[in-house]
């Protein structure tokens, strides 16, 4: 979902004050471990909608592309997940009137408060498989055609009537009788639509038949076999025409799949340009399966619906797209790598979001990256790099009852990306890093995850903990400011690098290898240190001249960069001046040798109360007697005539 995050409108708090009656809870992942000791808001509108667990929902309905009117019925089949039942819970706006329910096709009476739907039962034991039956008709209030407007959007352009829906993040119960949680996923969904036979239906999974009706009406019956979170359930309405094609995968398979696209019928619209974005879809589904794995409902299609959306919204295997989407494709590449990061895998709570819109950002590169070249992927990357220094805020999100938080621009996006692409930079092998998506797409594929489940399974492709990196970059704030000095002398090339941060009482230093280019009239030269200091010296050979210097050329890390000067002064750091200094054997019997050392250093052994045993000055190398010396630790001080010390701990048997 692409740019949704760029709408500040007043529709937002208003609509968002309808939910203020759902509840906070701490997030539990599948493996059981809570992700957060801090409470936060889920989409259960009540208790009694954890009761059940939702395998199947019939839709049954009726719609126009002029206005929010719906009748008709929803079915819904689901499993008693508790002891008892005796409450059915649901929600629907309150707009829509219920003319019955059905539970196992017996009337009951539906209570209603708010947009909370409650029927009185008969106890229902643990395990019990049971149908739900809602016969409605009403219209909610209009969607503007924009994000968290309203769940569904009769709007026009052009003179062209479409009515599309968009139930992110909570506004499925405008249109169905809904349980709108993110961790309970429909197993099947059938949806039933009836029309005027001059308009088309597009919707989920794979359309098995229309059937004319009378009254010049049309049903269009689609029907998707893959778990489907509420939200990516969808309806398009219009006077579509219908542009699809099949795909092949190149993995050797042979093995090919409908792209199925529902564009507008009006001239000027479907223009050569919008058909050559549409075609690249194939290229693109090709190759994200050799990324992450095969497209996840291969067994149906991928398909765009177009709208008049500012951006696109990921509609499980048929993409609400803008008109914006045929102007560049990496909104298509967005769009679609949500199949993959937030419709296969959909995170378990809005805080772990970035997993979604995070990820899928950085599949925009991705996909740069392949059909572009390495200038345009640069390119792409630095601005991705430059939107995402946000001064303070975390990726995970801290408060998931504000809309503008959970899908906000610089965290949830671009930090998103930025971080992913990181994730990426720090792998031992880039193949690493790939290994580690794939394994978690093939485990947690039709459910749902957290972010410690991303961790585990990069963690185990890398061979090492990633504690330090998803702490410091997902769950604190801010990044990091890079300065230096340097100097080139005698073939060796020295650094003094350091850091500050943009919030040090959140992360006083990010723990990250860093890139340095450096500039020769030879050609440049990339090297590499890991920083774990917020002043550090490095130490390189160069056998030719450098000029100048760049910090992270190639922009693989979200920072800023300081005073970066030539400096003859750090030749004098005391870890430079004694680098080379040897000590040895450590620890002896009867003495140390100490070899290196610049001449005229003063040398002191002190024990380890500080008085001094011995001393002298060196030329290059000097032996310190320990026959008659007590066995023990000892300190030996190294001190230059400008005044630099270094101490080393000395051991005698």
């Amino acid at each position: 979902m692409l740019n949704r995050y760029i709408l500040i409108l007043t529709a937002v708090c208003a609509s968002l004050l309808s939910y203020a009656h759902k509840q906070d809870a701490v997030g539990v992942c599948a493996a059981g471990r809570v992700t957060s000791g801090v409470a936060g808001k889920t989409t259960i509108a009540t208790p009694e909608e954890n009761y059940y667990d939702v395998q199947h929902v019939r839709f049954n309905i009726s719609l126009g592309n002029t206005s929010t009117y719906i009748s008709g019925d929803v079915t819904t089949t689901a499993k008693v997940v508790v002891p008892s039942m005796s409450v059915y819970a649901f929600e629907l706006n309150p707009l829509l009137t219920i003319d019955s329910f059905k539970l196992n096709n017996t009337i009951m009476p539906v209570t209603t408060t708010g947009s909370v739907r409650t029927v009185n039962i008969a106890s229902l034991p643990l395990n019990t498989i049971f149908t739900a039956q809602v016969f409605y008709k009403g219209s909610s209030a209009a969607g503007n055609g924009q994000f968290f407007t309203g769940g569904l959007h009769p709007v026009s352009v052009g003179g062209f009537n479409m009515m599309y829906s968009i139930s992110d993040n909570l506004f499925a119960d405008d249109w169905w009788p809904c349980k709108q949680s993110l961790v309970d996923k429909i197993d099947s969904v059938d949806m039933w639509v009836t029309v005027a036979d001059t308009l088309k239906v597009g919707s989920n999974g794979l359309l098995k038949n229309t059937t004319p009706l009378s009254g010049n009406r049309l049903r269009y019956e689609w029907k998707t076999i893959y778990p489907i979170d509420y939200y990516l359930i969808s309806v398009a309405v219009a006077p579509y025409n219908e542009y699809s094609y099949y795909m092949k995968y190149t993995d050797g398979s042979n093995d090919s799949m409908l792209i199925q696209n529902y564009v507008y019928n009006t001239v000027g619209h479907f223009t050569p340009t919008a058909k050559a974005a549409l075609d690249s879809t194939g290229m693109i589904v090709d190759h994200f399966s050799k990324l992450f794995g095969r497209y996840p409902f291969d067994k149906e299609k991928y398909g765009h619906c177009m709208s008049a959306l500012g951006g696109g919204m990921e509609h499980q295997t048929m993409t609400t797209l803008g008109t914006s989407g045929y102007n560049d494709v990496t909104l298509i590449a967005h769009e679609l790598g949500h199949q993959w990061w937030g419709n296969n895998v959909t995170y378990g709570s809005w805080r772990d979001i970035w997993l979604s819109e995070g990820i899928t950002t950085y599949c925009e590169q991705l996909f740069v990256e392949k059909f572009r070249g390495d200038a345009a992927v640069k390119a792409y990357r630095t601005n991705v790099i430059n939107s995402a220094k946000a001064p303070s805020g975390t990726i995970y999100v801290d408060d998931t009852t504000d809309v503008n938080r959970i899908f906000n621009s610089t965290l949830t996006y671009k930090k998103g990306s930025a971080v992913t692409h990181m994730l990426r930079y720090v792998a031992p092998e880039d193949s690493l890093f790939f290994k580690g998506l794939r394994a978690y797409q093939q485990q947690y594929g039709r459910r749902i995850a957290f972010t410690a489940d991303l961790q585990q399974h990069m963690q185990t492709a890398y061979g090492t903990s990633l504690d330090t990196f998803f702490s410091q970059w997902i769950f604190k704030e801010g990044f990091p400011t890079y300065s230096a000095k340097w100097y080139w002398q005698n073939n060796q090339f020295v650094i003094q690098f350091r850091q500050t941060t943009s919030k040090p009482t959140s992360v006083p230093c990010f723990k990250m290898p860093v890139e340095i280019k450096l500039q020769t009239a030879a050609g440049d030269k990339i090297v590499r240190f890991f920083n774990s200091a917020n002043t550090e010296t490095f130490v390189f050979g160069s056998n030719d001249e450098v000029t100048g210097i760049q910090i992270d050329p190639n922009d693989h890390i979200i920072n800023n960069t300081g005073l970066v000067q030539k400096d003859a002064s750090v030749l004098q750091i005391p870890e430079i001046v004694f680098k080379d200094v040897m000590v040895s054997p450590n620890p002896t019997q009867d003495a140390w040798f100490v070899n290196n050392l610049p001449r005229n250093t003063k040398c002191s052994l002190k024990d380890m109360s500080g008085r001094v045993l011995w001393k002298d000055r060196a030329t290059d190398n000097i032996a310190i007697p320990a026959t008659n010396m007590p066995s023990g630790v000892y300190m030996l001080m190294l001190e230059t005539g400008r005044g630099m010390e270094k101490y080393i701990r000395l051991i005698k048997y």
